[in-house]
């Protein structure tokens, strides 16, 4: 058994991962880790053989992790994932490849094992990004925009009207405020992405990330929806195909 963790902006994320399937565990937001949280989700699983993580989020927060892992199973290194230039067919488009987020370089990984004949690979998390893969594993590079949440933060923040609310995105015109801004930032991302999947020779839309689900039901086009796809490009590098 493979313990994979995918620390995220917001969020922890982590599945056990064994023969080739994927068991997610109960997320945490990052600002409710600790070590008696981690105990919590981790003290009753069996002794892991290996862990993998992918972190993007503070340092702080990843020494509290470290910490706790190193309580929990002492002898048991732990990967930290790190993006590479080349590495499982897959070849990184930006010069200083250690400028790709882990995130985004993991999710080339298990799109180009899963999902091969060339891909857009949109996460739908804190921020939307998207990498264009084309079938022979060359990144083509990607966009970067603030995701559903961000996009709301940004309006409360920079105006004085404008406030952050939790309401359901429709792909509607809207007759409230709260309703206006939550159907116009899911308009954007519907629209980005649409112009995304728009690239030639990259047949496959992939869909991951927390918001994939509600942006997903207002695509006109086809995808696939993967909320693993960090966690298989985590166990591709662990050496697991």
């Amino acid at each position: 058994m493979k313990l994979l963790l995918d620390m995220g902006n917001s969020r922890l994320k982590w599945a056990v991962y064994e023969q080739g399937q994927v068991q997610v565990g109960s997320s945490l937001p990052n600002q409710q880790i600790s070590q008696t949280a981690l105990f919590g989700l981790w003290q009753d699983l069996p002794a892991p053989s290996q862990i993998a993580v992918a972190c993007v989020c503070k340092s702080h927060v990843l020494a509290e992790v470290q910490t706790a892992m190193a309580a929990l199973w002492p002898a048991l290194p732990v990967m930290l994932a790190a993006t590479q230039a080349q590495a499982f067919g897959v070849s990184n488009a930006y010069p200083q490849s250690e400028k790709l987020g882990v995130d985004r370089w993991l999710a080339l990984l298990a799109a180009h094992q899963h999902y091969p004949g060339g891909s857009t690979i949109v996460d739908c998390g804190t921020a939307i990004t998207v990498d264009f893969l084309a079938a022979d594993g060359l990144h083509q590079g990607g966009w970067i925009c603030p995701g559903l949440a961000l996009m709301k933060s940004a309006l409360a923040q920079g105006t004085e009207q404008l406030p952050f609310a939790d309401s359901d995105y429709q792909l509607q015109a809207a007759n409230n405020t709260e309703m206006a801004i939550a159907n116009g930032v899911l308009a954007a991302a519907v629209g980005l992405i649409s112009q995304a999947a728009c690239r030639p020779n990259l047949t496959q839309l992939v869909l991951t990330g927390g918001d994939a689900e509600v942006i997903a039901a207002h695509l006109p086009l086809a995808y696939q929806l993967d909320a693993n796809l960090v966690f298989k490009g985590l166990a591709i590098m662990l050496g697991d195909q």
